[in-house]
């Protein structure tokens, strides 16, 4: 890995039109301009070319070890290189690449491995153990296949073989790898993140996932001139979109996975002169509320996306005064939609504050009532989506799937209303209404509310079992500085602001919510185990 030179280079769109295989994006670029940067991490470059070589040599190497077409392939590794190399790998091969959630520990991985039937599991080294322990738990594994020496392998069972990926890869030719995959074929299981219940195998091929890759590639307008700040895990569809578009275009990802420490971000950010910053509703709280964003010097940013969650308008308007030089997209979409729905174009954002926009190229979105009739402006219904980017369905689960999938398209479990400019406004999920008394109530209605104090950094709010009520409505709050907030004189300021029915019952006091690795809360931990 070494640092290069950049030069201007631009996408062939036509061309680009025509792939039909993710892995396709990669020998393209490296056919095209083997010596520009795609990867960057910890100031080490790796190039087109790089990349595809090694994963070409990996792909090889897996074939040796007996992969076969339609495998199902576990990756468990930070953003990296090597999780790079292990995706593209995968999917030359003709195998089906499954990202697995890093924080998972080993009954959750040894789960999400029997479900989807996974021979062969590649891990990066820090993770022998979590591979061990999810083994013990029984799987289907055939092969463990490791980053960084044989050591985690010397206690794998008899049934499962260890393979040292720092030996004999190298060895092995560089020439690509073609299995005959067509555009139909499932390219990766992603396992939804769980934040609305249990995850759940979505089956996106190949077609699914170019397709998507390239509409935002599209309304985003991104070139191999773009350099993308990726501090969303690659396993996350959000984060893994960031790989696919800018692999498409011949671009520079910029891997960064200190984002713990916001100001350390930045500083890369700042340094690596970041045309792109993708993040979720929490991500952009942390900026504005603990870190020094609007002391950077950020003239080289051109954008920032949001998406993963619905994020409120008082956040949505800090982060415009923020970054006031650059575009900020505001989008919608779903682990089943290959990552993307909506979008609202920056141009639209001040005047529009709360939409998640209209449906992205090649897409459609429609309200429907619950007799499947299109619902009138104004009137709340359910997003319903058509399009190439829609999911193939949930692996090994055919009741799941004809309950989001018919006639219509993909149900997403969203009730919007759209204005009479064709703009959406999401109003909650489905599931995440409250039945207090008589009122069925959105929860997302009363954090926007929360969140118009400025005192406030987080909130969630959910339903609890009430003797009188059903449910009452309680709400979870992280303040920006707890010594100074008064749980008393934020529920005297909703009385005024919302209706009497709509004021949360209590309101509790916590230094974080819980959340996932991709940052988004996780409501069924609070439900499950309310803090006191």
């Amino acid at each position: 890995m070494r640092r290069r030179s950049r030069e201007r280079q631009h996408p062939r769109r036509e061309s680009l039109k025509k792939s039909h295989l993710l892995h396709h994006f990669l020998s393209r670029a490296a056919d095209e301009h083997p010596d520009q940067p795609f990867l960057v991490h910890e100031e080490q470059v790796s190039c087109y070319g790089e990349v595809e070589a090694s994963s070409n040599r990996l792909a090889r190497r897996l074939l040796g070890e007996g992969l076969g077409v339609g495998d199902r392939v576990g990756i468990l590794a930070q953003n990296s290189r090597f999780y790079v190399e292990a995706y593209y790998a995968v999917l030359k091969a003709g195998a089906i690449a499954v990202p697995l959630n890093t924080a998972a520990r080993g009954p959750a991985l040894a789960q999400v491995l029997r479900d989807c039937g996974a021979r062969f599991l590649l891990a990066g080294r820090r993770f022998a153990r979590e591979c061990l322990s999810a083994i013990s738990e029984g799987t289907e594994l055939e092969v463990l296949a490791l980053q960084g020496g044989s050591r985690g392998l010397a206690r794998l069972p008899g049934e499962v073989r260890g393979l040292s990926l720092d030996e004999g890869v190298e060895s092995e030719s560089p020439d690509p790898v073609d299995r005959g995959s067509v555009e139909g074929d499932i390219a990766s299981i992603v396992y939804t993140s769980g934040s609305t219940g249990t995850p759940q195998g979505v089956a996106l091929s190949h077609g699914n996932l170019c397709s998507n890759a390239l509409s935002i590639v599209d309304y985003l307008h991104l070139s191999s001139e773009d350099r993308v700040l990726a501090i969303l895990p690659f396993y996350y569809v959000y984060g893994k979109s960031l790989l696919n578009t800018h692999a498409a275009v011949g671009g520079t990802v910029v891997i960064e996975n200190r984002f713990q420490y916001p100001n350390t971000a930045l500083d890369t950010l700042e340094s690596e002169r970041c045309t792109g910053l993708a993040g979720v509703p929490s991500t952009f709280s942390i900026l504005l509320n603990r870190s020094n964003l609007t002391q950077r010097n950020l003239s080289h940013l051109r954008y920032v996306t949001q998406a993963g969650g619905g994020m409120s308008p008082q956040l949505t308007r800090r982060l415009m005064e923020a970054l006031p030089n650059q575009q900020v997209f505001v989008m919608y979409g779903a682990t089943e939609a290959a990552a993307r729905l909506a979008y609202l174009a920056p141009d639209e954002l001040p005047r529009k504050i709360g939409s998640i926009g209209k449906a992205i190229p090649g897409v459609e979105l429609r309200v429907l009532r619950a007799d499947g009739s299109e619902a009138a402006d104004g009137e709340e219904g359910e997003i319903v989506a058509r399009g190439p980017n829609i999911m193939a369905g949930y692996w090994n689960d055919p009741e799941a799937t004809s309950e989001v999938l018919d006639e219509h398209g993909y149900h997403t479990g969203d009730l919007a209303r759209r204005d009479e400019e064709g703009f959406l406004y999401v109003v909650g999920r489905t599931r995440d209404f409250i039945k207090a008394g008589a009122h069925r109530i959105s929860a997302r209605e009363i954090e926007d509310a929360i969140l118009e104090d400025v005192e406030v950094h987080e909130s969630a709010v959910i339903g609890v079992p009430d003797e009188m009520l059903g449910e009452k409505i309680v709400a979870y709050v992280v303040p920006r500085a707890a010594a100074a907030f008064d749980p008393a004189a934020l529920a005297k300021s909703l009385k005024h602001r919302l209706p009497i029915y709509k004021v949360p019952a209590e309101i509790r006091v916590l230094d974080d919510l819980p959340k996932n690795e991709s940052g988004k809360i996780m409501k069924q931990v609070l439900r499950a185990n309310p803090p006191a």
